[in-house]
């Protein structure tokens, strides 16, 4: 008995590397995927390591003011002589940080909602699923507008606004995987085995779910940034001084036309950091569901 269940851990270990050698055979395969993870691998290194290696970045330099890109200031200087590159590297973790946080709000109660909703059905599922179909309704950008407006002005409102904006995607995710998976067979069993919803919903429906969920968060993240710099860009979300890459945009907007490198640098890293996030995620969607490609 002890060898018959050592070679069936055997054989599940080597299935599951047989799984994990197919999926990144067809992750690398997809160029633009591994261009996209080498972007995010460069800003994950940037935000982790990069602020200690660089001067504060709201130290003001009033006499360098609007140095244009030299070997002093990578970057040049904006309209108080802070360092550009300075701020912009201490705005990939803020901003990382920033999107990161509001797709764990997003995903962590989008997901239950769609789990309870597409297991249950009934009333309370049509319920749950109204109060989704009400935030759809709203325009996400004014949605955000209002909500880190009611909240105050601030990083933190933004997060939490960007979070509550891209939870409906997850909600309805999960509750169209949920349905799907609810009528297979091993959870018609466990329902006769006499488990109760909850057992079932953590034991089967969940772990059955992930993988597009998995993809869906990878993606909301480029979005999320998005939305966190735009907020901060009108004024409701980070505030001077944080060097937030939208913050950043909107105090260069008044120079733009004068010292257009003060808009671009920032601009430039939420455009490679959203592309990033979108060409990793559709690699992720590839790659699990390579059918679905053709």
């Amino acid at each position: 008995m002890a060898t018959s269940v050592s070679d069936r851990q055997v054989g599940n270990v080597a299935r599951g590397d047989d799984r994990l050698r197919r999926f990144a055979r067809q992750y690398t395969r997809n160029r633009l995927a591994v261009a996209g993870t080498a972007v995010l691998c460069v800003l994950l290194l940037v935000a982790v390591i990069g602020p200690f290696l660089v001067a504060d970045p709201r130290q003001q330099d009033i006499p360098a003011r609007f140095q244009s890109p030299n070997r002093h200031h990578w970057f040049g200087t904006d309209e108080l002589g802070r360092d550009i590159f300075a701020r912009t590297v201490h705005g990939a973790r803020i901003s990382l940080a920033a999107a990161l946080t509001a797709v764990f709000v997003a995903l962590g109660i989008g997901a239950v909602i769609g789990l309870v909703a597409g297991y249950l059905e009934g009333r309370v599922g049509l319920w749950l699923m109204a109060l989704i179909d009400l935030l759809l309704a709203i325009p996400a950008i004014l949605l955000a507008i209002t909500l880190a407006a009611r909240l105050g002005p601030g990083l933190q409102s933004a997060m939490i606004a960007a979070g509550l904006v891209g939870l409906p995607a997850y909600a309805r995710l999960a509750r169209g995987s949920a349905l799907s998976v609810k009528r297979q067979e091993y959870v018609t069993a466990a329902r006769v085995s006499g488990l109760s919803s909850a057992s079932i919903i953590r034991r089967h429906v969940a772990p059955n779910i992930i993988t597009p969920v998995i993809i869906q968060a990878t993606i909301g993240v480029g979005n999320a940034i998005l939305l966190v710099s735009a907020l901060g860009y009108l004024g409701v979300g980070a505030q001077p001084p944080t060097p937030e890459w939208g913050r950043m945009l909107s105090d260069a907007q008044k120079y733009i036309l004068t010292t257009p490198y003060i808009a671009i640098f920032p601009g430039v890293a939420i455009a490679l950091t959203v592309i990033g996030f979108n060409l990793a995620g559709d690699g992720l969607r590839d790659a699990f569901d390579p059918v679905a490609k053709r």
